[in-house]
């Protein structure tokens, strides 16, 4: 599987959304190339219009990874209208949250996709 196959636009109840996929990814080389890949689409949209799914059941990033993420989400922050991520628990947890204080994300998390998607869609 290519890196793009990772990230990926799809339609949920006529609304574009993006699809970060990072289910069982371990890798911390393959997880930069994932977020750097959905980060450059979102960075091509306006402001204020992106929405992200990000599955990440069964993902690792190690504490140095996530260093480098902080520095790529920062920038795309004010692409992004609405993001949920499903299946972050335990220590990805915890590092979700010290992402999300470190960019300004408005990420919301949800144990479960349709849920996820169902807030995406809101108007909340």
């Amino acid at each position: 599987m290519s890196d793009k196959d990772y990230s990926k636009w799809l339609v949920y109840k006529d609304v574009k959304y993006l699809l970060i996929d990072f289910t069982d990814v371990t890798s911390d080389d393959l997880g930069i190339r994932i977020l750097n890949n959905a980060y450059e689409v979102c960075l091509t949209c306006p402001d204020d219009s992106v929405i992200i799914l990000g599955m990440v059941k069964g993902g690792k990033i190690s504490p140095t990874a996530l260093r480098k993420l902080i520095k790529i989400g920062a920038n795309v922050q004010p692409k992004i209208k609405k993001s949920a991520v499903v299946g972050a628990v335990g220590v990805l947890s915890l590092l979700f949250r010290i992402y999300i204080s470190s960019t300004g994300s408005r990420v919301r998390f949800f144990t479960s996709e349709d849920v996820a998607l169902d807030y995406l869609l809101s108007d909340n």
